[in-house]
């Protein structure tokens, strides 16, 4: 007979590990919360303790189990720094970085709150959660007490102790219990139990959309009884509760708020990308339409839906997912581009846009500083309607206008500074999936330039083409 391992209780005052524990912070029906500190840490931290002495479901130990291994496999900004753990069996807990803004949260108090502030929100959380997936992790319960963001500006995503990770087994399909969610933001599939679809996350994405923007949750009021009436009922449209709601706004929310996850956005940074950068937002009926559909509407969509397997549809990790609309940036400085270098740029950019069907641009070129000396030419700069930014953009539109690609896939943009330095940036922060930049050959070009491939291929966060013109490659090889 083996003797019973026995779980230890945290208490106040005492030291585990090394940890001193301060204070209870926060206590919820399955865990608790408290601040510690710890000699070798100058830095806030915060213990979290499932409940040992209150009988609870498997499922509880199951998420606490789950967050832990998640946790320990997550490197970088967007999640909070473990500095601890217990074992398992007879301490059960970790210790994190004790991550204190809650301007996400504070904001939906506030709501419905203007578009710029909305784009300036969401923008980082869309990147952050990008980022989780690219990690093949799925959330599945994001809301605003969630998300938390550092000094610093950087968002930190919370709890995951229902998310799935498809490394890992997923606890709560071993526990046999249904996962706790938060009824505000679930996706219509969660109701059936699908635990590995990153698009569940995008539907909490429109559901915080949708509350920032009117004030009020897409389906105010719901649990488990009301729930399943969004299977075959669409939320009230934003702009009849907010009519300052802009049309792209609206078909941004509408479109993350589908209720089959293939007619939402298949990623989290395309979402980031279109807050960003509206005038690339495609317009459907969702943009223009001002109330619920109507009774044979609902019917129809109950009919469909009741038909649809949520539950049999082929898997795709978060991962493979990302690449099925990806971004390429379009490096390019017209003024040092022979005509068949233009031609040739054209070519490679045609045939990704031949091959990738879901693939968007962004056609980038960067002007040197300059030095304002009067009133007027610094207002022209701040608002971007200096003439050389005009003429930039003119001409680029004039380069592209041949390959006569849909105004939903291509911006333009025009920025003042070191142009590696720039480039990268914008890869970073648009989490860019590929980057064409162009190879010149004058040594005008390589004055003004000068190593900017070379910068850029050492530094951008993905892949890079360098396109030479057919004269180039023959002069090289010469």
């Amino acid at each position: 007979m083996t003797d019973e391992i026995e779980i230890h209780e945290v208490e106040l005052g005492e030291t585990i590990d090394g940890f001193h524990v301060q204070e209870c912070i926060h206590e919820s029906q399955v865990s608790t919360l408290y601040r510690v500190s710890h000699p070798e840490h100058d830095v806030p931290l915060i213990m979290k303790v499932p409940k040992i002495s209150v009988i609870l479901p498997s499922s509880v130990f199951a998420g606490f189990e789950t967050e832990m291994r998640i946790l320990a496999k997550l490197r970088g900004v967007y999640t909070p720094r473990i500095f601890g753990k217990g074992d398992l069996a007879s301490a059960p807990y970790y210790v994190m970085e004790y991550v204190a803004g809650t301007e996400l949260q504070d904001a939906v108090k506030r709501g419905p709150l203007p578009v710029d502030t909305i784009c300036q929100l969401m923008v980082p959380v869309c990147k952050a959660i990008h980022e989780m997936h690219r990690h093949n992790i799925i959330h599945l319960d994001l809301k605003p007490d969630n998300i938390r963001n550092r000094t610093d500006g950087h968002v930190v995503l919370l709890d995951f102790g229902t998310a799935h990770q498809s490394q890992l087994p997923d606890m709560y399909t071993v526990a046999h219990e249904r996962q706790p969610i938060t009824m505000d933001y679930v996706a219509p599939e969660q109701l059936f139990a699908v635990r590995t679809d990153s698009r569940s996350d995008i539907y909490a994405i429109g559901a915080i959309l949708y509350e920032l923007a009117t004030g009020r949750a897409p389906f105010p009021g719901a649990n488990m009884l009301t729930v399943k009436k969004r299977l075959y009922i669409s939320p009230k449209p934003p702009c009849a509760i907010n009519p300052e709601i802009p049309p792209w706004l609206q078909e941004v929310i509408l479109k993350c708020l589908e209720i089959r996850p293939a007619d939402r956005f298949p990623t989290a940074k395309e979402i980031a990308y279109c807050l960003a950068h509206p005038n690339m937002v495609r317009l459907t009926e969702r943009a223009r339409i001002t109330r619920r559909p109507g009774p044979v509407a609902i019917l129809k969509n109950w009919l469909s839906n009741r038909e649809f397997n949520f539950v049999g549809q082929t898997e795709t990790q978060p991962q493979n997912r990302l690449g099925t609309a990806p971004h390429i940036l379009i490096a390019v400085k017209l003024v040092h581009s022979s005509e068949e270098l233009k031609c040739s740029m054209r070519d490679a950019i045609m045939k990704i846009a031949m091959a990738e069907k879901h693939s968007y641009f962004t056609c980038l070129s960067i002007l040197p500083k300059e030095s304002f000396t009067s009133r007027d030419s610094v207002e022209d700069f701040v608002n971007l309607s200096h003439p050389k930014h005009i003429q930039t953009q003119a001409e680029l539109r004039h380069w592209l206008e041949p390959m006569k690609l849909a105004k939903s896939r291509l911006n333009i943009q025009v920025f003042y500074g070191d142009p590696a330095g720039e480039v990268v940036n914008y890869a970073n922060q648009f989490a860019v999936d590929h980057i064409i930049m162009c190879a010149h050959r004058s040594e005008g070009a390589k004055k003004t330039v000068g190593s900017v491939p070379t910068r850029v291929i050492a530094e951008a966060p993905c892949s890079v083409t360098i396109v030479r013109s057919r004269q180039d490659k023959i002069n090289k090889e010469q």
